[in-house]
């Protein structure tokens, strides 16, 4: 980890000074776009884009990237938070570029772009002109404009109506379903990102929101046309992927979920048979579920990022646990706790339909702890009506 993150480092420098120099390019271009594959670190599991520009006459090979984080950019880590992210455009030389994803295990896929000299150089001089200081800086968005998808926009920008994106979709995924297809169910990536994402992500994906993959603004660029020929004059792939085999992690989201919704229901099972209420656990769930029913609200209300609205984690991350946890350390909780449970079962019930009717989709390892917790709550209902 340490030597990727270093490696990660070393070429960001050299891309940041490598940027500073003014290139000169001859007539005599090859233009071209370079798609990533997946890499193991959360930043690099939905791939990445960028344009490669080889001068054969200068001896000039560069890499012009869309995916550079503007650090100097003022309160940048509060900025992050709150969804107002800053990337800029780099360039770097294409041997630097290659080497990271060498090591890094990851694919590179090239497609040579089908235009004419005069259209090469207008794209270069775009791009030159972009990579200047004050104009490099763009405002990030996952879905909307990020790496992949300012390729697609910079090429609709320097050829306006001259690219036609013909259909190439066999599918009919939502935006989320594009997400857990990158990140594996089973891993914590997954499940964060699942909870911190909201319903307006779980609509049937249009062609054009598909390309925010870098995947499929190449599969998309394979079936486009410029002033009527096809876009892609020949593609090759420069790095292959070596598979590594998927190991079992008794810390992995499935089976830490499973022993805490086992744990939920075991403990609810003998405080049944003993007819008697395990005050910390009622207190553990609640605190927890308020604390992420908190972080979901804020994320949705209280930050920029659009991908975060509607989110309906909030059936289950009930916000006002926080201060129920409290109350439930009492022996005898205020009676009108019964009717709070009552609407905690039918917030849980409710979750179970949206999630068939896939108005949202949650994360797949949270099934046991729902589970769980729904028993908990039909218990402690019952228990309080019993004892009130």
């Amino acid at each position: 980890m340490i030597k990727k993150v270093t490696l990660s480092l070393f070429i960001l420098m050299a891309t940041s000074s490598f940027s500073q120099q003014q290139i000169h390019f001859s007539n005599h271009l090859t233009v071209s776009v370079l798609t990533c594959g997946t890499g193991d670190e959360l930043y690099s599991q939905f791939g990445h884009s960028a344009f490669r520009i080889i001068d054969q006459q200068n001896g000039i090979d560069i890499v012009y990237n869309y995916g550079i984080f503007d650090f100097k950019k003022p309160n940048f880590y509060t900025n992050f938070v709150k969804g107002k992210l800053y990337y800029m455009l780099g360039y770097n030389s294409y041997y630097n570029f290659i080497q990271q994803y060498k090591y890094e295990n990851r694919s590179v896929f090239e497609q040579e772009l089908n235009l004419t000299s005069s259209q090469k150089s207008k794209l270069v001089s775009f791009l030159q002109n972009n990579a200047r200081p004050e104009n490099a800086t763009y405002q990030y968005t996952f879905f909307y404009n990020n790496c992949a998808t300012k390729i697609r926009d910079v090429l609709e920008e320097v050829f306006p109506k001259q690219m036609v994106f013909n259909k190439y979709l066999e599918t009919n995924f939502t935006q989320r379903d594009l997400i857990n297809n990158n990140i594996p169910h089973n891993s914590w990536s997954n499940v964060g990102i699942n909870i911190a994402l909201g319903s307006v992500i779980d609509k049937k994906a249009t062609p054009r929101d598909y390309q925010f993959l870098p995947e499929y603004i190449a599969k998309s660029f394979t079936h486009a046309t410029i002033n009527g020929k096809p876009l892609i004059a020949k593609e090759k792939m420069l790095l292959g992927k070596k598979k590594t085999p998927v190991k079992f992690s008794i810390t992995s989201p499935y089976v830490v979920f499973s022993m805490i919704g086992l744990l939920i229901m075991l403990i609810t099972y003998f405080d049944f048979k003993k007819d008697v209420r395990s005050a910390y656990l009622d207190f553990i769930l609640h605190f927890s579920t308020g604390f992420f029913g908190v972080a979901v609200l804020l994320l949705w209300l209280a930050t920029y990022h659009a991908e975060t609205k509607g989110n309906l984690n909030i059936l289950w991350a009930v916000a006002p646990n926080l201060i129920i946890a409290f109350l439930m350390l009492k022996k005898q909780p205020p009676k009108w706790l019964l009717h709070y449970y009552t609407f905690l079962v039918v917030l849980l019930v409710t979750l179970f339909i949206v999630w068939i009717a896939r108005i949202e989709v949650f994360g797949y390892a949270l099934i046991p702890f729902f589970i769980g917790l729904l028993v908990r709550y039909v218990f402690v209902r019952r228990f309080l009506r019993k004892n009130s």
